[in-house]
């Protein structure tokens, strides 16, 4: 009795092993199992890339409209110009604004085409020195003589859990922003400020 239910029990293993390695119903389950990982990695990815291009969005719009405010006008005192940078930083929400400077430049052209700034704001940064150097050289397409180049530059860094994750790779923490904007003063060919 104890022979037979022994042989029964080894058909009946036999017979189940024999239906496994015939049976392919858990193929897909594997197969997603495996492929599972790379979609959730697309779909954060694919959300992070969403904030990246959000936040550059954001630091274009800022940089376009401070430019354009401060060409409108042909006076500006030092409180509003600061009021006007600290307003434009809140374009950036709902993003952190701790890491955003703004360097807001009004520079002088000479006939040779050189660009050096007459007078400069900032916020979260210090502002450039008179005289020096245009931080970032104007094209001569928008250079005209004895008219002054309003020059605001944003820079930001955004830093994701998933560019945080993987930082350890690839060496880099974040997404780094580093965008300017040009123009010319509306109503006079130079912008005073006080």
């Amino acid at each position: 009795m104890t022979m037979k239910r022994s042989l029964s029990f080894f058909r009946c293993t036999l017979s189940a092993i024999r239906r496994l390695t015939h049976d392919r119903s858990a193929a897909s389950g594997v197969e997603f199992a495996l492929v599972l990982p790379i979609l959730v990695m697309l779909l954060f990815g694919t959300v992070d890339l969403g904030h990246a291009l959000t936040v550059s969005r954001k630091i274009d719009e800022i940089a376009s409209s401070t430019g354009d405010m401060i060409s409108q006008q042909s006076s500006w005192t030092k409180s509003d110009v600061a009021k006007l940078l600290t307003g434009a930083s809140f374009i950036l929400q709902p993003y952190d604004t701790t890491g955003l400077t703004i360097t807001l430049t009004v520079n002088d052209v000479s006939s040779s085409g050189s660009a050096t700034v007459n007078w400069s704001a900032a916020l979260n940064t210090t502002a450039l020195n008179s005289g020096t150097a245009s931080a970032i050289a104007i094209p001569s397409e928008i250079q005209e003589t004895d008219v002054q180049v309003v020059l605001t530059r944003v820079q930001y860094t955004l830093t994701t859990p998933v560019s945080a994750f993987f930082s350890n790779f690839t060496g880099m923490n974040g997404y780094s922003f580093d965008h300017h904007f040009f123009n010319r003063p509306r109503v006079t060919d130079k912008i005073t400020y006080n």
